[in-house]
């Protein structure tokens, strides 16, 4: 019996509606933050409150992309078979500049370049046929 080996990564499940407009976006290539249309202040995870000034209203508006890594784990165990061939990467925690912290993964970069601060800029990649992720590299990274 041949293995098969796995390739499309599992995609984020979408519960709340609130999400959908996030990954909507996400779909496109975009960035976008909740920001409250009360106070200005940004947000991540979506929610229907804004934790600030406890204002309902809000705007999805676009993030830059850019911040900083705040933390970071390697992971060395595949606990899916799509990233067994990944091992090891990161998951890191970033900082982005409109304030929010964003967990998400490290790509064209290795574990050993991993710097606290380290400056990061998002680059959406296809994880499935119909699906693409937020994740961040490098700002100094030059692509091969």
């Amino acid at each position: 019996m041949t293995e098969q080996r796995i390739t499309t990564r599992p995609k984020p499940l979408v519960r709340d509606p609130i999400d959908q407009e996030f990954w909507a976006n996400c779909q496109k290539g975009r960035l976008y933050f909740q920001r409250c249309t009360s106070c200005g202040c940004w947000r991540f995870l979506p929610r229907y409150l804004c934790a600030h000034c406890g204002s309902f209203e809000y705007e999805w508006a676009p993030s830059k992309g850019r911040g900083s890594i705040f933390s970071w784990t390697v992971t060395h165990q595949a606990f899916h078979p799509a990233f067994a061939a990944d091992v090891p990467y990161a998951a890191i925690v970033v900082a982005l500049d409109e304030g929010v912290r964003m967990a998400s993964r490290l790509i064209n970069c290795s574990v050993e370049e991993i710097t606290l601060d380290m400056p990061v800029k998002v680059k959406f990649e296809r994880i499935a046929e119909d699906f693409i992720l937020p994740c961040f590299q490098p700002v100094a990274c030059t692509e091969k």
